[in-house]
């Protein structure tokens, strides 16, 4: 194997891993913005007996 092609080699698979470790990234992000988004922007959860209005 020459040097440019071994060359070539390590920066393809380097390449490839930056843009595996991107991906993850933005799935994360994603994932991040939905799951706050759902705690702020939901009906409050309650249990079956539990009420949301204050007893008199």
């Amino acid at each position: 194997m020459s040097a440019v092609s071994r060359g070539q080699a390590v920066r393809g698979r380097l390449g490839e891993r930056l843009e595996i470790l991107g991906l993850r990234a933005v799935l994360l992000a994603y994932w991040g913005t939905a799951s706050v988004c759902a705690r702020r922007c939901g009906k409050p959860q309650t249990d079956g007996g539990e009420s949301v209005h204050p007893k008199r």
